[in-house]
């Protein structure tokens, strides 16, 4: 009768180490994950928010549900796209509350003065305006489409997979953005 409590103990004990031993290994690989996406995450984020404080709490929201969810991800390949769902999600609900709130113009000075700061010549300076301005002229969709794939420098596979649309499609959409662009600067 002892020998069998004795039996039972020692796969209970194996059981735990193993449980403690896979949620070492989780944390281990999220802060890895987290290392290699926080910039792309904050950097697609910053492109739709345009507030760096902004961004900086939106990403560190994804990244919490990101945690709080990492049990649900099927699998860990596909982590990345994961994440930047989240983030997209996260800045959807973002725009949704700002509505709520005031807010504040567009700057030009503001952004002269940035641009200075980072060391751009006045020429420079004209053209990122006149980017801007042609970017803010796009859809959402448009942006988003730019965004995940110069900001956050995501592959085709994986923006197919945040935004749900074949791939071909989003090579497709995002080329012919290219060209409408590229048509309007040379105006």
């Amino acid at each position: 009768m002892y020998e069998n409590k004795a039996l039972t103990k020692e796969p209970l004990v194996s059981m735990v180490n193993e449980v403690e031993e896979t949620r070492q290994s989780k944390t281990i690989n999220f802060t890895e994950l987290y290392r290699k996406n926080a910039a792309p995450v904050f950097y697609y984020l910053y492109s739709r928010v345009r507030s760096v404080a902004d961004a900086e709490d939106l990403t560190s929201q994804t990244f919490m549900t990101a945690l709080e969810n990492l049990s649900r991800l099927r699998d860990p390949r596909k982590f990345t796209s994961w994440v930047f769902t989240i983030a997209r999600n996260k800045a959807f609900d973002y725009f949704r509350q700002s509505r709520r709130r005031p807010t504040v113009d567009y700057n030009e000075d503001l952004d002269a003065a940035t641009a200075m700061r980072v060391g751009l010549s006045p020429t420079d300076q004209d053209c990122l305006f006149d980017l801007e301005r042609l970017m803010s002229q796009l859809s959402p969709l448009d942006q988003e489409y730019l965004s995940l794939r110069i900001v956050a420098e995501l592959p085709f596979a994986e923006i197919a997979v945040i935004l749900g649309e074949p791939e071909t499609r989003v090579k497709k959409k995002y080329y012919r953005l290219l060209e409408r662009l590229r048509a309007q600067v040379e105006k």
